[in-house]
C-alpha cells in the first residue's frame, strides 16, 4: 500500500514538473533565442524544458531504483539526497542565467558587426557609381576643350581610356547631339559624310511628336554598341527625361531602369548622362545652361556588372538587393547578390535572417534603395557559444557534479556490495581455473598425438607420452633442456625455426620435417605450433605449444597411390595409342590381301598375264606374312606377360643363325638401298646351348628395326665373345636417326616406340623390342642400347655361355655376309571397260605402294584419271600454284576429288585436309583410313573431309564414295 502511494505521488510530481518546465521555457525563449529560425527555436525550447525538468526526473529515477534493491540495501538518507538536490537546482539556475546573459551579449555583438558591414556595402555602392562620374567628366572635358571632336579623335581617346575595362559595368561611352527636326536632313548629310554612309537615325521608343532628336553620334567600342549608334534616346520616356534633367542640373544623371538595345542578354541597365556646355558661357541657372548646351556624354551601364562582387565588401556575410525606387518592388530590382548559397532550395526558402536593414542611396539624381540582410555565414561568426550549447554544457556539468555527489554519498553501501560480489567472482574464477587445469592435463596426457611445450629457442620444457614415443625417450627428464633442432637434419632447421617464429608472432604455424629419434628411427613429422605465453609484456615467459604427428606411413601411402595412378594413366594412354596403331598395322596389309584377291577372282581378268598374276599372289603372300608376324608378336607378348613362354636349350650355331637372318632381311635392305653385312670380331663359340627359333626372332626384330629406321648408309652385325663375363655378344649397328636419352628409356616398354611421330613415319606396333628384350632375359641374357641423335644406334644382345672346350671356336672374319641388290620393278595394271567415274580427275595420297596400285587400279578401271602422291605434304604442294605448302591454291584445282589416307609420313591426311580448307579449298576430300576406332568419322569430318572410307578397301563402296562427287552427279543434285 505504501509503495502504491509512493508511485502515485511520483507520477503526479513528474506531470507537474513537465508542465512547469514547459511554461518557464516559453517565458525564457524570447530572451534566449530572439528571431531564431523555426527549427533552432524548437530545439532551444526542448533543451530548456529538459534542463528544467531533468533534475527532478533523475532524482525520482534514483529513488525508484533504490526501491528495487535487495533487502540488504540501505535506504537513501538525507545526507545523500540533500546535496544532490542543492547541486541540481543550483546548476539549473546558473545555467539559465548564463544562457540568458550570453544570448543578450551575442545579440548586441551581432548588431554592431552587422551595422559595420552594412555601412561598408553602402560606401561601396556609392564608390562604384562615382567611378562612372569620373569617366563622364573626363569625356566632357575632351568635348569642351575642342570645337568639334572628330570620329577619329573620339576613337583614339576611347582606345586610351578603354571604358569597358576602366569602368566595370559600362558597355562603352559615347556622345549624344541634339538635332532640331528642321535640321534633320542637313544633319544626316553631315553624318553620312563624317560618321559613315550607313549612319541613320533610329527610334528607341514611341515618342514621335517631339521637336528635336537626341541622336547618339559617337559610341565606342562600336562593335559592341552598333545597335545604339544613331539611336534617338529622346524617343523613349525614361531616356528623354534623364537627358533633359542633365541639361537643367548640369550634374551626372541616371535614367530609370531600362533595357539597353546593345545588351542582347537583356540585363537590368541604365544610361548615365552628363551635359556638355560651351566654354566661356555662363551656366549658373537652368536657362543659362540651356543656352550653353552642346550635347551629352553618356555611358550605357548594366547594373549586374556594375554591382557585381559588391558582397565581397561584407566578406560574403550579407545578402544585398538594390532597387531603383523609394519602394521595394520586384519590377524595380537592379541587383541581387547572395553571400551564402544554399544547396537545398527548401532550406533557402525557410531561412530567416537575424538582421536586415534598408537605406536610400542618392545616385545620379535618383533614389536607390539598398536592402541588406544577414546570412548563415554571418550567423557562424559569433564569438559566443550558441544558447543550445550553453544549455547542453551547463546541464551536462550539473548532472556530472550531481552524479559525483550522489556516488560519493552512496559509496560505502556500494563498496560493501562490490566486495561481496568480487569474493563470489574470485571463488568462481578459482574453481573454473582448477577445472580447466584438470581438463588440460587430461587432454595433454591422453591426446593421440605428440604434444610438446617448447621455449622460443626450441628447447623442450614438457611433453606427453606420445611425444616421448616420437623422441624415443624413456622419460621427460631425458628431454629437459634438449632442443628439437638436435633431432632434425640441418636441411630442416630453417623450416622449423620459421614455424616457431610465426607462432611467437601470434600466427598458427604448420610445417613438415624429418626427425631422427634417440634410437636412430627416421620419421616424417607434421607439426602445428601456437604461442601460449604473453609476448607483449617485457619479461613475460613465452612458451610454444606444438602438436606433432608421425605421417611417415601416410606420405608413403600417398606417394604409392600417386605413382600407381600415374602408372595406370600411362598404361591406359599407351594401350589406347597401341590399339589405334594396331588397327592401322592390321588393316593396311588386309587391304592389299583382300583387294588383290578380288582382282584374281573376277572372270573378266582372266586375260591378265601370268607375270601380273604372280605379282598379285606375291603381294597377297607378303602382306599375309606381315599380318601373321603382327599376330604372332601379339601372341608372344601375351605369353611372355602371362609367364607361359617356354624356350628350348639345344646346340645352336651362332654363325648359322646370323647368316639365315641376313638372307631373310636382304630384300628389305636392298629395297632401301642399304648395305647389310656381318663380321666376327673375336673368336666365338661354335655351338652354344640356346633356342635357335627365339634367337632368330630376336635378331630379325633387331635387324628389321635397324633397316626400318635407317634411310641411307648401312646396317652391320658384329659378333664377339666377352671373356670376363663369359657371354656371346651380337651387336646390330645402324646409321639411322638415333635417339635421345628420354626415348631410350621408353624404348623397351610394351606398345611404345620412341614417340608417336615414329609410328606415323615408319609404322610398326611397338611390340618387337619389348618381346626381344623379354626373350633375351628368358634365354639368360639381356639387350642394351647406345645411341646418338643423327648418328645412329647400336643394340647389343648378350647371351651367357657355359663351359666351352678349347677346340670349339670360330675364328674372326671380316665379312660373314654382304648383300647388295636392286629391287625389282613392277608393271602397271590394265583398265576395265566399266567406267562410272569417266572424266573424273582424282588425286590419291597414299604411302603404301600395294594400296596405291590397288586403289589406282579400281579407280582407273572405273574411268577416272588418277594421279598419286606419297604423303600429305606432297598433296598440298600439288594443289598450290608455286608447288609449296604455303602457296596459294590453283584455280581451277588440278583434280575433281582428293582421296587421301589419314595415316601417312611427313604430313598425315588430317593436317593436309585442314590446311587445304584453311586455304579456301572447296573441292571434295574423301578420307581413307585403316583406323576403325569409334570417333574416327567425326575426327575426319572435323578436319575438313567430305566423306569417309575404311580399309580394307571395298571396291564398290570406294567407287560409290567417289562417284557422289562426279560433276554430272553434283549437277543433277543441284537441279
Amino acid at each position: 500500500m505504501h509503495s502504491s502511494k509512493f508511485l502515485f505521488r511520483v507520477v503526479v510530481e513528474l506531470i507537474l514538473t513537465v508542465f512547469l518546465a514547459l511554461f518557464v521555457s516559453n517565458l525564457l525563449l524570447p530572451l534566449v533565442a530572439p528571431r531564431f529560425p523555426e527549427a533552432p527555436t524548437r530545439i532551444m525550447f526542448v533543451s530548456l524544458a529538459l534542463l528544467l525538468a531533468g533534475p527532478v526526473f533523475i532524482y525520482r529515477a534514483f529513488m525508484l531504483w533504490s526501491l528495487r534493491e535487495s533487502s540488504r540495501a540501505q535506504p537513501m538518507t538525507s545526507d545523500v539526497v540533500r546535496p544532490f538536490l542543492v547541486v541540481m537546482c543550483g546548476g539549473v539556475l546558473l545555467t539559465a542565467i548564463a544562457t540568458i546573459w550570453m544570448a543578450i551579449e551575442s545579440r548586441s555583438d551581432f548588431e554592431m558587426r552587422f551595422d559595420a558591414l552594412a555601412e561598408r556595402v553602402k560606401v561601396e555602392v556609392a564608390r562604384r557609381m562615382a567611378n562612372f562620374e569620373y569617366g563622364l567628366k573626363a569625356l566632357r572635358g575632351l568635348h569642351e576643350a575642342s570645337e568639334e571632336v572628330s570620329l577619329a579623335e573620339f576613337r583614339d581617346y576611347c582606345e586610351v581610356v578603354d571604358p569597358v575595362v576602366s569602368f566595370p559595368g559600362a558597355m562603352g561611352q559615347g556622345f549624344i547631339r541634339r538635332v532640331q527636326r528642321s535640321e534633320r536632313d542637313a544633319f544626316l548629310a553631315w553624318a553620312k559624310e563624317n560618321l559613315g554612309e550607313d549612319f541613320k537615325i533610329k527610334s528607341a521608343g514611341n515618342i514621335d511628336d517631339h521637336d528635336d532628336f537626341y541622336v547618339i553620334c559617337h559610341t565606342e567600342p562600336l562593335e559592341n554598341n552598333r545597335a545604339a549608334w544613331g539611336l534617338d534616346v529622346g524617343s523613349e520616356g525614361h531616356r528623354r527625361e534623364a537627358a533633359e534633367k542633365a541639361i537643367a542640373t548640369g550634374l551626372p544623371t541616371l535614367t530609370a531602369k531600362i533595357n539597353l538595345v546593345q545588351d542582347q542578354l537583356n540585363h537590368n541597365g541604365f544610361l548615365y548622362y552628363l551635359a556638355v556646355y560651351q566654354i566661356g558661357m555662363p551656366r549658373s541657372t537652368p536657362q543659362e545652361r540651356e543656352k550653353a548646351f552642346l550635347g551629352w556624354v553618356y555611358m550605357p551601364i548594366t547594373s549586374e556588372r556594375a554591382l557585381e562582387g559588391i558582397i565581397q565588401s561584407s566578406d560574403e556575410m550579407l545578402d544585398v538587393e538594390v532597387y531603383d525606387d523609394v519602394a521595394i518592388d520586384p519590377s524595380a530590382k537592379l541587383f541581387c547578390g547572395h553571400g551564402y548559397h544554399f544547396q537545398d532550395p527548401n532550406a533557402q526558402a525557410s531561412y530567416q535572417p537575424q538582421f536586415n536593414k534598408t537605406f536610400p542611396v542618392q545616385v545620379g539624381g535618383r533614389n536607390w534603395i539598398v536592402q541588406i540582410a544577414s546570412n548563415p555565414n554571418f550567423d557562424a561568426t559569433s564569438s559566443f557559444l550558441p544558447p543550445e550549447l550553453t544549455i547542453a554544457f551547463g546541464g551536462l556539468l550539473t548532472f556530472t557534479v550531481a552524479a559525483v555527489i550522489w556516488n560519493m554519498g552512496s559509496s560505502r553501501r556500494r563498496a560493501i556490495e562490490l566486495a561481496e560480489s568480487m569474493t563470489v567472482d574470485l571463488k568462481k574464477a578459482k574453481d573454473d581455473a582448477e577445472e580447466s587445469a584438470h581438463r588440460f592435463t587430461a587432454i595433454f596426457l591422453n591426446v593421440p598425438v605428440g604434444v610438446a611445450l617448447l621455449d622460443t629457442e626450441g628447447r623442450v620444457l614438457n611433453t606427453n607420452p606420445e611425444g616421448l614415443k616420437l623422441w624415443e625417450a624413456y622419460s621427460r627428464r631425458q628431454l629437459w633442456g634438449c632442443s628439437i633442432l638436435d633431432q632434425i637434419p640441418e636441411d630442416g632447421h630453417a623450416a622449423v625455426k620459421e614455424a616457431l617464429n610465426e607462432a611467437v608472432e601470434g600466427r598458427d604455424a604448420q610445417t613438415e620435417f624429418q626427425m631422427v629419434g634417440l634410437r636412430g628411427t627416421v620419421r616424417l613429422i607434421e607439426m602445428h605450433a601456437v604461442v601460449v605465453g604473453n609476448v607483449k609484456h617485457e619479461g613475460a615467459t613465452t612458451q610454444i605449444l606444438t602438436a606433432m604427428r608421425d605421417i611417415t606411413n601416410q606420405r608413403r601411402t600417398e606417394n604409392e597411390l600417386r605413382e600407381a595412378r600415374s602408372r595406370a594413366e600411362t598404361a591406359s594412354q599407351t594401350k589406347s595409342e597401341f590399339l589405334a596403331n594396331m588397327s592401322h598395322e592390321i588393316r593396311t596389309p588386309m587391304t592389299a590381301i583382300l583387294g588383290y584377291t578380288d582382282l584374281l577372282a573376277e572372270e573378266q581378268h582372266r586375260e591378265v598375264s601370268l607375270e601380273d598374276r604372280l605379282e598379285y599372289i606375291n603381294t597377297i603372300r607378303r602382306n599375309g606374312e606381315h599380318l601373321l608376324m603382327i599376330i604372332n608378336d601379339i601372341l608372344d607378348l601375351s605369353k611372355i606377360e602371362a609367364g607361359k613362354m617356354t624356350v628350348e636349350s639345344v646346340p645352336t650355331r651362332i654363325d648359322s643363325v646370323v647368316r639365315e637372318v641376313l638372307e631373310l632381311m636382304q630384300v628389305k635392305a636392298v629395297a632401301k638401298g642399304l648395305a647389310l653385312d656381318a663380321t666376327i670380331e673375336t673368336k666365338i663359340p661354335k655351338v652354344i646351348a640356346c633356342d635357335p627359333i627365339r634367337l632368330r626372332q630376336i635378331l630379325v626384330n633387331l635387324i628389321g628395326n635397324a633397316i626400318k629406321f635407317t634411310e641411307i648408309g648401312r646396317v652391320r652385325v658384329q659378333c664377339r665373345y666377352d671373356f670376363p663375363t663369359k657371354s656371346v655378344q651380337i651387336s646390330v649397328e645402324d646409321s639411322g636417326i638415333g635417339m635421345t636419352e628420354m626415348q631410350m628409356e621408353r624404348l623397351f616398354q610394351a606398345f611404345v616406340q620412341a614417340d608417336n611421330s615414329m609410328t606415323r613415319r615408319f609404322g610398326g606396333t611397338g611390340l618387337g623390342l619389348r618381346i626381344s628384350k623379354r626373350l633375351a632375359e628368358i634365354l639368360g641374357g639381356d639387350i642394351t642400347i647406345t645411341s646418338e641423335v643423327g648418328i645412329g644406334s647400336t643394340f647389343c644382345l648378350s647371351l651367357m655361355v657355359d663351359h666351352i672346350s678349347d677346340s670349339n671356336w670360330i675364328e674372326p672374319t671380316e665379312h660373314l655376309e654382304t648383300i647388295e641388290k636392286t629391287p625389282a620393278s613392277h608393271k602397271g595394271m590394265s583398265k576395265s571397260d566399266k567406267k562410272p567415274l569417266n572424266g573424273m580427275k582424282i588425286l590419291l595420297a597414299e604411302d603404301g605402294p600395294d594400296n596405291v596400285r590397288l586403289i589406282s587400279f579400281h579407280l582407273r578401271k572405273a574411268g577416272a584419271e588418277v594421279e598419286t602422291v606419297e604423303n600429305g605434304k606432297l598433296l598440298v604442294e600439288r594443289m598450290t600454284v608455286d608447288g609449296t605448302v604455303h602457296g596459294q591454291l590453283k584455280d581451277p584445282p588440278p583434280c575433281d576429288v582428293v582421296l587421301t589416307d589419314m595415316q601417312m609420313p611427313e604430313m598425315d591426311g588430317y593436317e593436309a585436309a585442314r590446311l587445304l580448307r584453311d586455304k579456301g579449298a572447296t573441292l571434295p576430300i574423301v578420307a581413307l583410313t585403316a583406323h576403325a576406332m569409334s570417333g574416327d568419322l567425326k575426327k575426319c569430318l572435323d578436319a575438313g573431309c567430305s566423306a569417309y572410307a575404311t580399309k580394307p578397301i571395298d571396291r564398290d563402296r570406294l567407287i560409290h564414295s567417289v562417284q557422289r562427287f562426279h560433276p554430272d552427279a553434283m549437277a543433277s543434285a543441284t537441279i
